[in-house]
């Protein structure tokens, strides 16, 4: 435990810095995670009245919200600086890549997987929205592929384009996807 705890505040400071470099972008990023997320809730409260499957609605709400939430107390930065720690202080810090590269192999199935789950689920009611699926997929994996950190990853999500990095450009176009499908199936209803 003495290990973890120290890996922990090897980690606080790292993550006090990033909580300190908030600003109105991230709240701006954060608030259109929570306006996709609450077109998913009247979607699932609409479905739901109509004996529709309502269930996909409230994961993705609540995925979207701790999206928002992520953006704001920047989780992903303290878990990828813990797990440095970690890897320092028990010895495996410059083994670390190649589990760093496995843990990307193992989103990148995991995502194929959820493609088709989140496709089927989105699809199969009265009203489907594909697009929804295909933001929540491309979110989920920005999120860990972010929180894994990998050196390669890393260089290409902050590649600039346009004065903005790779990594924003497809957070924004994930919050699209999911806003025109929801906001789609709500005049669709």
């Amino acid at each position: 435990m003495d290990i973890f705890l120290q890996a922990f505040l090897d980690a606080e400071p790292v993550w006090e810095h990033a909580l300190r470099q908030l600003t109105w972008y991230h709240v701006l990023i954060a608030a259109a995670y929570l306006g996709a997320a609450w077109l998913c809730v009247l979607n699932g409260y609409i479905a739901k009245s109509s004996r529709e499957a309502d269930a996909i609605w409230y994961v993705a709400a609540i995925l979207l919200g701790v999206m928002a939430a992520n953006t704001v107390l920047h989780a992903d930065v303290f878990l990828t600086h813990l797990g440095r720690s970690l890897s320092k202080l028990e010895g495996w810090y410059g083994e670390r890549r190649l589990v760093q590269y496995a843990l990307v192999v193992v989103f990148a199935l995991l995502a194929l997987w959820a493609v088709g789950w989140l496709r089927f689920a989105f699809t199969a009611s009265d009203v489907p929205s594909e697009p929804v699926a295909w933001g929540l997929i491309a979110l989920l994996i920005l999120l860990a592929v972010r929180t894994v950190s990998a050196h390669g990853t890393d260089a290409i999500l902050n590649l600039r384009l346009v004065g903005v990095s790779f990594g924003r450009l497809l957070e924004f176009a994930g919050i699209g996807l999911v806003l025109h499908g929801a906001s789609r199936c709500l005049r669709l209803r």
